[in-house]
């Protein structure tokens, strides 16, 4: 069973690339013949090119989210069309699935354009799938309720957990990074969508330190202004209000394949996820490798983990954060939520997942 993982380079992309490269090193591990196709994020010719070397593979598994291949996912319906004419199976796992009751930001004309273009391509999708992958059940609801799709073909599973074996001590990793007493910490893609200014404005109640850990260059949605822009407003309100002795900025290239990235989780006391929007978080599969509990906001991701694992605590309103951040730091709830992130390290390891993979991957076959 030759199985073919097509994702775009960790070059171009951050995210799903990281997801993808920590799959196939465990699935080999288990003893599946798994291989990486990568393009380059944005240029579908990329991968294209590569549809004659794809036949040679029993399984084709794509990561899919919308954009990842440009001009608004179109060259997806290409792609699929052109695979379906191979004889191998194919899965896809899909990061994204976006409800057709989404509110959508523009004009009408083009909120109905981009309803349509959803609509049409999960229809693909389903067609030339033989499996659907998605991280959460509220995924696979959307999936069936909205688009027709049949349970039985979506599989629910969470994103891996790295098994970070080079961590170094808290107290080391605060000394290293020149940091002193509890450290909040948020980093990863610096978007709006994200909350760090919600987190900033309420700065004074929740009290030292805030460590905002951000790239210099915006990360997979390849949107220079908006990180500039953004980042520009978070700092100006900094200075403006003073508190710059209770948030600070480091601004550097770094990824997880970086010793610095996990530094900066070591010497976190809490993960701060405030987020507005949005359908998953690698930040908390990370946090979850160095036993990091996290204070979320209440979307649907923190809010299906939060029904079955302690890791976490909901905050259901902005003007929350200081109080449960607080509450979270009491010494009985702490040690309660790194238990928890213990646990669903284990339960939730790249090991054991890929081995449900491997299952999915046999079953394909034989039927």
């Amino acid at each position: 069973m030759k199985t073919a993982m097509v994702f775009p380079s960790r070059k171009s992309e951050k995210a799903i690339s990281g997801y993808s490269v920590f799959l196939t090193e465990a699935l080999r591990k288990n003893k599946v013949d798994a291989y990486d196709i990568t393009y380059e994020a944005g240029k579908p010719q990329t991968l294209f090119k590569k549809i004659k070397e794809l036949k040679k593979y029993d399984v084709i598994h794509l990561q899919h989210e919308y954009n990842l291949l440009g001009w608004y996912g179109l060259p997806f319906f290409l792609l699929y069309f052109l695979l379906s004419s191979k004889k191998c199976r194919i899965i896809t796992t899909m990061h994204t699935a976006l409800s057709q009751k989404e509110k959508f930001k523009g004009n009408k004309i083009k909120i109905i354009l981009r309803r349509l273009l959803y609509l049409t391509q999960n229809r693909i999708i389903n067609k030339y799938s033989d499996k659907i992958i998605v991280h959460a059940n509220f995924f696979k609801d959307i999936l069936s309720k909205e688009y027709n799709v049949s349970k039985r073909k979506i599989e629910v599973l969470p994103q891996g957990i790295i098994e970070q074996n080079k961590l170094i001590s808290k107290d080391k990793a605060k000394k290293e990074l020149n940091l002193s007493g509890k450290i909040y910490l948020i980093i990863g893609n610096f978007i709006p969508d994200h909350g760090a200014d919600i987190i900033i404005r309420h700065a004074k109640e929740i009290g030292k330190t805030i460590l905002i850990v951000i790239n210099p260059k915006a990360i997979n949605d390849r949107n220079q202004k908006r990180l500039n822009a953004y980042l520009n407003y978070c700092t100006a309100y900094v200075q403006k209000n003073k508190i710059q002795n209770k948030v600070r900025f480091d601004i550097l290239d770094i990824t997880d394949k970086k010793p610095e990235w996990w530094k900066y989780f070591s010497a976190a006391d809490l993960v701060l996820q405030p987020y507005r929007g949005g359908i998953g978080s690698g930040i908390f599969a990370h946090a979850m490798t160095t036993k990091t509990p996290v204070v979320t906001s209440n979307i649907l991701f923190f809010k299906e983990i939060s029904d079955r694992y302690g890791c976490l605590k909901i905050v259901e309103n902005e003007e929350d954060y200081a109080k449960a951040i607080k509450e979270a730091m009491k010494p009985a709830n702490y040690n309660k939520m790194k238990k928890e992130c213990a646990r669903y390290s284990k339960e939730n390891s790249w090991n054991e997942i890929s081995k449900k993979y491997k299952k999915i991957y046999t079953s394909i076959l034989q039927n």
